[in-house]
């Protein structure tokens, strides 16, 4: 039927291995500061919004940084809510069915036990752009005279099924630390109205205050109305025996159940103790609920899977409950990598077909054990297995360069119908970034330059090409990002049936590695090539 030929500029070889979509730099300053302990939530309430809360500072801890994307990830746009006490921090994003976003997090001023502290969630009503609402949860107004707890680790969710009894309600979690420096319980606080009030926050986690050592507690509502949370309970120093809890209200939070002990595993080793590592790594967990069937819960958790003198230090297992978090089965090892390098710093959820989708850090790559990627894998039978394990970012980065350099403790994950949404810490450019990836699940498209769908993107040594197998004219979007996620060409294109439209790159790259996107009609496809000028 012709070929169409589009000067634009490129020499080029196509290179292997597959990986997600295309990884994209969320926030967007380039004032060389301090991005991680990323959480993500996709808008039910506003089509192609999404939105990224995190840790913002030229420091440690400093500040809370919002990205927002109206285009489904494609374009981003930067604020930051605070500061109130002046650090603020562990933010976690969810958004409700009427298009409100919130987020949890704590503000505290430097001296913990002797110093004010407190939880508080922010409200959105426009997706990221404003918060003029700002609730406190817990306050605590501590002295030097009048030590008190130190408020720590909230984690929020919300309600967000259109047939829950209790949806649109907005749930977070968090620990009170004791001021004894060891002992910590979880409480929790629900809000009715939208996020403006917060119920009295009540502990719910069983043991004595003076023995339980409560940490990484994960809240996440079911689809009739049950609420879940999460934790584990171990030392401070990690690398010991610990506890994998969970507990559950079936009144939107009045009340709590006997907590449930899941099982008890071998947590990570904190830094200074974990290898090749400047920065905290603990064994936090995660929680998903089926948005099929409220009964199917699953949690995951990094631990040592060959005790304190084995040469693992952390792989990424799951336990799943099909009666409601009464019974569990597991563990059950996620990655599947034949190595003794590190896997930690799980995150998941669960589509609304049943599939669970998890993300976490590896270094099976490095022989060193030292360099980073994310990875990807999902199970479509209820975590009794997982599939072959894929890369999602598009190449690795290293640690943080000192012992102050702070990465972070959790990554995030959001899903819908077809897609998983990813965000971590990255340092690919020499200093920590927020970065935004998406793997399409069960794939659909073509991934590296594999020709099956119904338009191909392909690479011939000088030019891009979109060839159309369609039986009607598509309308699609070409793409080409660098290794820093910064699109560096846009174009619109017709496609006829057995049409060819070529793009020639010889002007418009210098020498690196590329990845280009093809999207048309809700489907994408991906390339990655090394450009040689």
């Amino acid at each position: 039927m012709g070929s169409k030929f589009l000067y634009l500029a490129a020499v080029a070889l196509v290179v292997g291995g597959l990986f997600g979509g295309v990884d994209v730099r969320v926030n967007q300053d380039n004032l060389h500061i301090l991005q991680n302990e990323p959480s993500i939530t996709i808008n039910p309430g506003v089509q192609n919004n999404i939105v990224v809360a995190y840790n913002e500072a030229p420091g440690c801890g400093y500040g809370l940084g919002i990205s927002f994307s109206n285009d489904g990830g494609v374009t981003w746009g930067d604020n930051q809510i605070g500061p109130i006490w002046g650090i603020e921090g562990d933010p976690s994003a969810d958004a409700d069915l009427s298009g409100n976003v919130f987020v949890g997090f704590m503000s505290y001023k430097p001296n913990f036990f002797t110093d004010t502290n407190g939880i508080y969630v922010a409200v959105s009503p426009d997706g990221g752009i404003t918060w003029p609402t700002i609730t406190a949860v817990d306050l605590h107004r501590n002295s030097p005279q009048n030590p008190g707890p130190f408020t720590d680790k909230p984690y929020l969710c919300v309600d967000n099924y259109p047939s829950s009894p209790f949806k649109n309600y907005v749930y977070i979690a968090w620990q009170r630390d004791n001021p004894n420096g060891v002992n910590a319980d979880v409480y929790f606080a629900a809000s009715y109205d939208a996020g403006t009030t917060f119920t009295t926050p009540q502990k719910i986690s069983d043991l004595p205050s003076n023995v339980g050592q409560c940490v990484g507690q994960v809240p996440k509502a079911a689809p009739n109305g049950d609420v879940f949370v999460t934790w584990a309970d171990y030392g401070l120093q990690g690398h010991c025996r610990a506890y994998l809890y969970i507990d559950k209200s079936s009144d939107s939070g009045a009340t709590w159940g006997t907590d449930i002990l899941i099982d008890s595993f071998i947590a990570v080793p904190r830094y200074p103790n974990f290898p090749n590592t400047s920065f905290y790594v603990r064994s936090y967990p995660t929680i998903g609920v089926s948005p099929m069937n409220s009964n199917d819960v699953y949690v995951a958790i990094a631990a040592d899977p060959d005790g304190v003198n084995g040469p693992d230090d952390g792989d990424i297992y799951l336990w799943a409950s099909h009666d409601g978090g009464q019974t569990w089965n597991g563990p059950v090892r996620v990655n599947d990598d034949n190595t003794y390098n590190d896997q930690f710093q799980p995150w998941l959820d669960v589509k609304p077909n049943g599939i669970i989708d998890i993300v976490w850090i590896d270094r099976r790559n490095d022989p060193n054990d030292w360099n980073f990627e994310v990875y990807f894998a999902y199970s479509t039978d209820g975590g009794a297995s997982f599939s072959a394990n894929v890369p999602i970012s598009d190449m690795p980065y290293a640690p943080p360069p000192s012992p102050n350099s702070w990465l972070g403790e959790y990554i995030g994950i959001d899903v819908d119908n077809t897609y998983a949404y990813i965000v971590w810490t990255d340092t690919r450019l020499q200093e920590r970034d927020i970065y935004f990836d998406t793997m399409e699940n069960p794939p659909t498209g073509t991934q590296e330059g594999t020709l099956n769908g119904e338009l191909e993107i392909g690479f011939n040594g000088r030019c891009l090409y979109v060839l159309s197998n369609a039986d009607m004219t598509r309308s699609a979007l070409v793409r080409i990002f660098d290794v820093s996620g910064r699109a560096v060409l846009s174009r619109m294109i017709d496609v006829a049936p057995g049409e060819r439209v070529s793009l020639d790159l010889t002007c418009q790259l210098h020498t690196g590695v590329y990845f280009a996107e093809l999207k048309w009609g809700g489907r994408r496809e991906h390339l990655k090539f090394m450009f040689l000028r």
